[in-house]
């Protein structure tokens, strides 16, 4: 096993949150728009939400990280996997598809695979990016996506306001364990940025990830457990980009 993935098991195999999907849920197939937070429902793009990585091990690990990411974050989504074949992504849904939930995350079996294997610390990775899709749960709960979305006619500042609070809970993580290097999921984040300025999908170009992630960080280090006020704080970070 890689040593990386064996650390990342080991940190997180105690427990296990009750937000994984106790079913599998299918929908008629069909494509999945190319950006993170996923409109339209699972019905209408096409997605088979799957209950389980195929690693026992790693559902359990995966598990424990997103009660953390729920605690703080405020928020409570489920979360289940699908067939990223046709390139790793992960998303994040309005619909409530697990009983006692409020919004899904769904994560690209493919995209958890690449992390673990292609990236030192590539646990810390995972952890952001689903941070992210919750970050993407929040702004749906709060309303600050539709605020967010009348400022631009892209997704950029949606993702960059998910940018810096997933940031702000790797900060958090940060003071529990001061192992973690940030400068992983920071690669992530550069990566998956872009310069498709007039696209709908934009994200924001490379250093703007980074720049507001890194920010959100800042913050998380403080040990502010306010995520409102946070959210707010990073409201007015990318407004002004």
């Amino acid at each position: 096993m890689n040593l990386n993935r064996r650390k990342f098991l080991q940190n997180f195999f105690l427990s296990a949150a009750l937000l994984l999907l106790t079913v599998d849920v299918f929908a008629d197939s069909g494509e999945l728009p190319e950006y993170c937070s996923l409109q339209g429902g699972l019905t209408a793009n096409g997605v088979e939400l799957l209950r389980t990585s195929g690693n026992p091990d790693l559902d359990r690990s995966i598990s424990l990280e997103l009660s953390h990411v729920a605690k703080s974050l405020k928020v409570f989504p489920g979360f289940g996997f699908y067939d990223d074949a046709d390139g790793p992504n992960a998303f994040a849904i309005d619909d409530s598809v697990i009983p006692n939930t409020q919004g899904t995350v769904i994560f690209g079996k493919q995209l958890l695979s690449d992390e673990l294997t292609k990236r030192s610390s590539g646990g810390l990775a995972i952890a952001g990016i689903i941070a992210h899709e919750f970050a993407h749960i929040y702004q749906y709960q709060s309303g600050l996506d539709r605020v967010l979305g009348r400022l631009q006619k892209t997704n950029k500042l949606i993702e960059l306001h998910a940018d810096y609070l997933a940031g702000y809970y790797l900060g958090l993580k940060r003071l529990t364990n001061s192992e973690n290097d940030i400068k992983v999921f920071l690669d992530a984040l550069y990566l998956r940025g872009d310069t498709h300025f007039n696209s709908p999908t934009h994200h924001g170009t490379p250093f703007e990830r980074k720049q507001v992630m890194l920010e959100g960080y800042k913050i998380g280090l403080t040990n502010n457990t306010d995520v409102h006020q946070v959210a707010e704080m990073g409201m007015e970070l990318v407004k002004g980009m």
